[in-house]
C-alpha cells in the first residue's frame, strides 16, 4: 500500500532526527508506519514490542538496522542470565517454604481475624511484586495490596508489621544465591534501577499508552532520538498502574487518523467515544463497508466484566450454542469453588477470600464495607449463578477455533478484531447525584468502550450502549445556564472554574491563551533528570492531601508569612462566623474552636521568635492547621477529617499528638530538599515576600490566593510524587494567578512551579510564558481583557 500522508509526515518527523509521538487511532496501520520509519535510515533502531508475539511478528517485517524485542527480553539480556538457575529453580515455591524463608512463624490476629503465615508471605511477595512495577527506590508499606475483611486501621498495621519482611524479601531476590521464589518482574526491576541505555540510535515504543512505569522510566532516559506510538484513548489498564507516556510527552505529535479496519459507519460511532473519552482525535473510515445495527449471530459479545460475561455465556449454552470465553474459565471456576468452600463452612485459599469463615461474612462485608466495593462483582456472580452451575457451564466451553461466538470483556478484547460484534451488557450511563444532576461520563468509562466498538470490522450492535443517546440529550443542556448544582459558575474559585471547560474562567484561557500543550511540553522536558520524588515508606495510606497543605504552611513559616487566610476562616467558622453544614455539637464545635485559636496564636508567637517552637511541633501545627482550612473550604468538617473525631474535651495538645510520627519525618524530609531553592528567598528583603496573596480580581471569581509571591516569582507548590501528571490545569493556574494581578500590586515578571518532593524549581519569564500559551495580547491589557469578561460574566 501507498503510505497516507499522515504516514509519510510521520517518516519525515522520523527522519530529521526529532523525538516524536504517534498517536495512532485504531486500525491506523501504526505498525507499518513504524516499518516505513526504520526503512528510512540506516541508523540502528530498537523496536520495543508490549509482548513476544508481537515482537517475533515485527522481526520478520522490519528490516536488518532494527531489533524488536520486549522489555524484558532486554533486561534479561543485560541482568536476567545471571539469575537463570533461579528462575527455574524457584518456579514452584510453596507459601509454607515462603513463610519459613523470610522468618514468618506465628499467625498475625488483627480485627478479631487470624491472618496465617502462608497468607502473610504471600502478602510480602505481593508486595515486592507490585514495588517491581513501580519507579520507586524501595519497597513500602503502601505496596501492599487490599485485604479484604479489614478496616483501614487494620491494613496500616498489618503493611508496618509485613515492611520489614518485604525489606528482607527483596534483599534475597537481589542476591544470586537468594533462595525465594524469582520472577521474571524481578530482574526486569534490578535492570531499570540501573539506568540502562539501550545502544541504539533511535528508539520505537510500541502500546505506548499503556506502559510499565519502570519502562516509562527507561525510554524516557535514553539519550537516543525516541519514538512512542499508540492511542492514549485506549489506555485502559490505568487500574494496573500502566501509564500513557504519550500524553505530555515532550515531542513532536503526530496522528494518524485513517482507519482500514472498519468503514465510516463504524468510524462515526468510534468518534462519538472519543469525544467522551476527552480524545481529540476523530477517525475516518477506509476498511470495507460496515455496518452500525442489530447483528443477529454475532462472532463476539464484548461485556463490561465478568459478571456479564458469564450471563451472556449461560444464555448462548441453553440455546445450545458452541461458545467461548476469552482467557478460559478458570477464574470464574476458582471464584465459584471458593464460594462452595465458605458456604460448607470451609476456609479458602483465595487470594481475595481467605480471611472470611462463610459466604454470609463475604456477603455482608460487601454490602456494608466501603472497602469490600471490589467484591461486589464476585458476589453478584456467585449469588445470581450459584456456584454448580459456573462450574457446569465452564466445563462445557468450547474452544475459540471451535466455538459460533466468543464472549469476552472488553479488556480482555484490547488488540483483537472480529468481523461482527455485538456490545453486551454491563456498560452502564452515569447515575445521577444527589441533587438529581446528571454525573458525567468517566472518561475511563469512554475509553473502554472505544476500545469495544473499533474491535468490529463489519457490523457492529450497539445493543449494551444504547443510553448514550438519552444522556447526551441530558448533558448538552448542562451549564448552559452558567451554574453548577445550582451556584453560578462566576462564584467559583479559580480552581474550582479550572475544572469546567464551561466556566468563565476557562472560556477565557480557551480563546486568549490556546496553546498549553506548549508549556506543558516544555515542563515536562525540564523535569527530565530531576531526583525520585521522596515520600514517606512506612505508611499504607498516606494523607496526600494533608501533607501537601502542611509541606506549604512549613515553607511559608520559613519565609516568614503566615498560615494564609484560609486557617482563620476555617477557625472563625466554627465561633459561628458563618454557616457550617452538619456542625457539630456546641460543646465540640467549642473545643475546636479554642484549640484553632491556639494554634494561630502558636504560629503568631513562632514568627515574632523563632526559638518558641521546635520543629517537631511546628509541623504538627502545619498539618493539623490542614483541617482547619478544609472547613473554609468546604462549609463542613468532612467525614475522613482528624476534627471529627474531636470531643467536648479535645484540646490542641491532642490534635497534635494525633499526627502521625511519619507526618513529621515527610515534611523534615521536604524541608531539607527546600534548602537549596528557597535559600535566596529567604534572604530577600520582608516586603519582598508574600505568602498567601490575594489578588484584585480574586472578589471577581469565588477566590484566588497563590503560594507565595517571592523577589516577582510567583511560586505555586506542588508535593506530588508523580509530577508528570501535572499540566494543562497546572499551567492555567498560574496564568489565572498572573492575570488577576489586574494593577500589577505584586510586580510579577517571573512565574513558576516548585515540586517539593523532588526539590525541583521550574520558572518562567511572565512574557515569554503567556507568549508561549499563545496570547495576542502583552500582559497588561490581557489584564484589562480578563477584568472585563469576568464583570460581563457577573452581570448575566
Amino acid at each position: 500500500m501507498e503510505p497516507t500522508k499522515e504516514q509519510q509526515a510521520a517518516r519525515e518527523v522520523f527522519a530529521s532526527g526529532r523525538d516524536l509521538a504517534l498517536v495512532a487511532g485504531a486500525g491506523t496501520g501504526k505498525t507499518s508506519t513504524l516499518i516505513l520509519m526504520g526503512a528510512a535510515t540506516r541508523r540502528r533502531g530498537l523496536y520495543v514490542a508490549f509482548n513476544r508475539s508481537i515482537a517475533d511478528d515485527a522481526r520478520g517485517r522490519f528490516g536488518p538496522n532494527v531489533e524488536c524485542r520486549t522489555a524484558h527480553s532486554l533486561a534479561f539480556r543485560v541482568v536476567g542470565h545471571h539469575y537463570r538457575e533461579r528462575l527455574d529453580a524457584s518456579a514452584r515455591i510453596p507459601a509454607k517454604h515462603t513463610a519459613r524463608l523470610l522468618g514468618i512463624t506465628h499467625d498475625l490476629d488483627i480485627n478479631s481475624r487470624s491472618i496465617k503465615v502462608t497468607h502473610q508471605a504471600r502478602l510480602v511477595m505481593g508486595m515486592v511484586r507490585k514495588f517491581c512495577y513501580t519507579t520507586d527506590r524501595q519497597v513500602m508499606a503502601r505496596h501492599m495490596e487490599p485485604v479484604n475483611g479489614i478496616d483501614p486501621q487494620g491494613q496500616e498495621y498489618l503493611a508496618r508489621t509485613l515492611l520489614p519482611y518485604a525489606h528482607r524479601a527483596w534483599e534475597d531476590i537481589c542476591s544470586p544465591e537468594g533462595r525465594l521464589r524469582f520472577e521474571h518482574d524481578h530482574y526486569m526491576k534490578l535492570w531499570a534501577m540501573t539506568s540502562p541505555r539501550l545502544g541504539a540510535d533511535f528508539v520505537l515504543l510500541d502500546e505506548a499508552q499503556d506502559t510499565n512505569p519502570v519502562l516509562e522510566e527507561v525510554f524516557l532516559a535514553q539519550d537516543a532520538q525516541r519514538v512512542c506510538v499508540g492511542d492514549p484513548a485506549q489506555q485502559i489498564y490505568g487500574w494496573r498502574n500502566a501509564r500513557d507516556v504519550m500524553t505530555g510527552f515532550p515531542a513532536e505529535q503526530l496522528r494518524l487518523t485513517q482507519s482500514f479496519r472498519f468503514g465510516p459507519a463504524i468510524a462515526e460511532v468510534a468518534n462519538r467515544w472519543l469525544g467522551h473519552a476527552e480524545s481529540e482525535m476523530q477517525l475516518t473510515g477506509h476498511g470495507p463497508g460496515s455496518r452500525v445495527g442489530e447483528v443477529v449471530q454475532p462472532e463476539a459479545v464484548l461485556c463490561r466484566g465478568n459478571v456479564d460475561a458469564m450471563s451472556e455465556v449461560l444464555s448462548y449454552l441453553e440455546l445450545g450454542i458452541p461458545v467461548a470465553l476469552t482467557g478460559g474459565g478458570s477464574a470464574p471456576r476458582r471464584i465459584a469453588q471458593a464460594a462452595l468452600e465458605l458456604k460448607a463452612g470451609r476456609h479458602t485459599s483465595h487470594p481475595e477470600l481467605f480471611l472470611f469463615s462463610s459466604w454470609g461474612e463475604v456477603q455482608e462485608y460487601a454490602e456494608q464495607d466501603k472497602a469490600g466495593q471490589d467484591l461486589k462483582a464476585i458476589v453478584q456472580l456467585v449469588d445470581t449463578y450459584g456456584p454448580d452451575q459456573i462450574i457446569a457451564a465452564v466445563d462445557r466451553l468450547s474452544p475459540e477455533e471451535k466455538a459460533q461466538v466468543t464472549v469476552s470483556t472488553a479488556h480482555k478484547a484490547k488488540g483483537r478484531e472480529w468481523p461482527s460484534v455485538r456490545i453486551g451488557k454491563g456498560f452502564m450511563a452515569p447515575s445521577v447525584d444527589d441533587l438529581g444532576l446528571q454525573r458525567p461520563l468517566n472518561a475511563s468509562e469512554a475509553r473502554l468502550i472505544y476500545v469495544a466498538v473499533t474491535r468490529a470490522r463489519h457490523q457492529l450492535d450497539t445493543e449494551g450502549i444504547t443510553w448514550i443517546d438519552a444522556y447526551e440529550k441530558t448533558m448538552a443542556g448542562a451549564g448552559r445556564d452558567g451554574t453548577v448544582a445550582g451556584r453560578r459558575m462566576i462564584e467559583l474559585s479559580l480552581t474550582g472554574q479550572l475544572k469546567y471547560d464551561s466556566s468563565p474562567l476557562s472560556q477565557f484561557m480557551a480563546t486568549q491563551l490556546p496553546y498549553s500543550h506548549n508549556l506543558v511540553r516544555d515542563y515536562l522536558a525540564r523535569i527530565e533528570g530531576l531526583p525520585h520524588p521522596i515520600q514517606p515508606i512506612d505508611v499504607r495510606y498516606p494523607n496526600w492531601s494533608a501533607l501537601g497543605h502542611a509541606i506549604d504552611y512549613r515553607l511559608r513559616l520559613s519565609l516568614g508569612g503566615r498560615l494564609g487566610p484560609a486557617v482563620a476562616g476555617g477557625v472563625m467558622l466554627l465561633d459561628g462566623a458563618g454557616p457550617l453544614r452538619e456542625a457539630p455539637a456546641r460543646g465540640v464545635r467549642k473545643a475546636l474552636q479554642a484549640a484553632g485559636r491556639k494554634l494561630l496564636a502558636a504560629v503568631d508567637a513562632y514568627l515574632a521568635d523563632p526559638g518558641s517552637q521546635d520543629e517537631n511541633a511546628l509541623v504538627r501545627l502545619c498539618f493539623v492547621a490542614g483541617f482547619f482550612e478544609d472547613i473554609a473550604r468546604t462549609g463542613e468538617i468532612r467525614r475522613f477529617s482528624m476534627l471529627a473525631q474531636a470531643t467536648p474535651a479535645t484540646t490542641l495538645d491532642d490534635l497534635t499528638a494525633a499526627v502521625p510520627e511519619y507526618v513529621v519525618t515527610d515534611i523534615d524530609q521536604q524541608m531539607g530538599l527546600a534548602d537549596g531553592p528557597f535559600a535566596a528567598f529567604r534572604a530577600l528583603p520582608r516586603s519582598a515576600r508574600v505568602c498567601g496573596p490575594v489578588f484584585t480580581g480574586s472578589g471577581d471569581i469565588g477566590g484566588a490566593d497563590a503560594d507565595y509571591i517571592v523577589g516577582g516569582l510567583l511560586l505555586d507548590c506542588k508535593a506530588t510524587k508523580d509530577p508528570r501528571r501535572l499540566g494543562r490545569e497546572e499551567i492555567h493556574q498560574l496564568a489565572g494567578y498572573l492575570l488577576l494581578d489586574y494593577d500589577h500590586q505584586f510586580g510579577i515578571d517571573r512565574v513558576g512551579l516548585y515540586l517539593s518532593r523532588q526539590g525541583g524549581l521550574i520558572t518562567w519569564d511572565a512574557a515569554d510564558f503567556l507568549r508561549r500559551l499563545g496570547a495576542g495580547a502583552p500582559l497588561t491589557p490581557l489584564r484589562a481583557q480578563l477584568r472585563r469578561h469576568l464583570h460581563e460574566a457577573a452581570r448575566h
